[in-house]
């Protein structure tokens, strides 16, 4: 079979599984690797594509191009990386204050440096073997980790990319807290998405979904986010009609199933819903959707560019906590593995010398 051909058919038949995975469920990160694997097979289709007509410059211009970012990448993607990460620490201390929260794209800056350093170290210097061996262990976990970064980004962005259909009954709008009892800028623009797409949904079918304004009260709130929510849609010109309150959920888990018990309550019969959140939360939003029995889209509100990289790392740290077992025992399996590994030829040939 012809190479191109059979690129195609690769490429071909890898979208198709990324389609029913991502129509199955969004938030699972198959739906990231399986997007991956499509992506790298049609590089490799575009790479055939362009061997095949080298002597084209149509062909050759772009990779050439593709060479010389590959190149720096390479030897340079980790300073650029580390770099970003602290200009972006730098501009949210500047923009939002310090805080923990806050400083996550330092500590990441701060733990790639690291990292480096003692890999630098650990392969120059006459260091133990079993340090060596400890290291490599350490290293594997950070590469695997590494991976699932990558699939954490890619689904948590075709997560916030989805385009529900608009024949839904409710939207469940996020709750994210108050500043001195206001909507902040972050939690209008959840609302205003919601908004935006209830009101097409109007104009498109005639039916007009009702939001749910879902959020408690916090210790240093003087009222309800759901409260504050709700003034904020009906300031913005919005049907009062078609605005429901939930002001118990003190976290996302309890917005979606709070949520869920108002919308079973009013329509037994059944229902359609999507929930509204900032597009870094759309994700882990969806999961906690899930868990509370509701399969359903989110909508992603747009977020500040400085924010995102924060957001994102904060995102995936509550990941890890919500799936901690899972992610334990891989930590504890590819350490084990990869010091097992790197230690035992060791050993075995300082056995061999031993009895010979």
């Amino acid at each position: 079979m012809d190479a191109l051909l059979l690129m195609c058919l690769v490429t071909a038949v890898s979208f198709a599984v990324f389609a029913l995975v991502y129509r199955a469920n969004k938030t699972n990160m198959l739906t990231g690797f399986t997007f991956g694997a499509f992506l790298f097979s049609l590089a490799l289709t575009l790479g055939v594509v362009t061997v095949s007509h080298e002597d084209n410059p149509f062909f050759l211009y772009p990779l050439i191009a593709v060479a010389v970012l590959a190149v720096i990448a390479a030897l340079f993607g980790l300073y650029i990386l580390i770099a970003f990460l602290l200009f972006n620490a730098r501009t949210v201390f500047k923009r939002e204050g310090h805080s923990l929260a806050n400083s996550l794209t330092l500590l990441a800056a701060v733990a790639i440096v690291v990292f480096v350093a003692v890999s630098w170290l650990v392969a120059s210097q006459s260091t133990p073997f079993w340090v060596q061996a400890l290291w490599s262990g350490i290293a594997a976990v950070v590469g695997v980790y590494t991976f699932i970064v990558f699939l954490f980004l890619m689904t948590a962005f075709l997560c916030s990319i989805a385009r529900p259909r608009k024949n839904k009954d409710y939207i469940i709008v996020l709750g994210s807290g108050l500043i001195k009892g206001q909507v902040t800028p972050l939690l209008a623009s959840r609302i205003r998405k919601a908004i935006v797409f209830a009101q097409k949904q109007d104009e498109k079918t005639g039916k007009l979904p009702i939001l749910i304004m879902s959020g408690g009260q916090g210790p240093d709130e003087p009222r309800a986010e759901a409260e504050a929510m709700r003034e904020f849609a009906l300031n913005a010109g919005f049907d009062a009609d078609h605005v429901l309150v939930e002001n118990k959920s003190t976290d996302t888990a309890e917005n979606m199933a709070f949520s869920k018990a108002i919308m079973d309550a009013r329509s037994p019969e059944g229902y359609k819903a999507i929930y509204s959140t900032s597009n870094y939360h759309v994700m882990r939003a969806g999961i906690y959707a899930r868990q509370a029995g509701l399969k359903m889209d989110g909508l992603g509100a747009k977020t500040a560019f400085y924010y995102l990289p924060n957001a994102l790392l904060r995102e995936f740290a509550a990941l890890l906590i919500m799936r901690k077992r899972r992610y334990i025992i891989t930590v504890a399996v590819v350490f084990l593995l990869s010091v097992a590994t790197t230690g035992l030829p060791y050993y075995l040939a300082q056995m061999i010398a031993n009895a010979v």
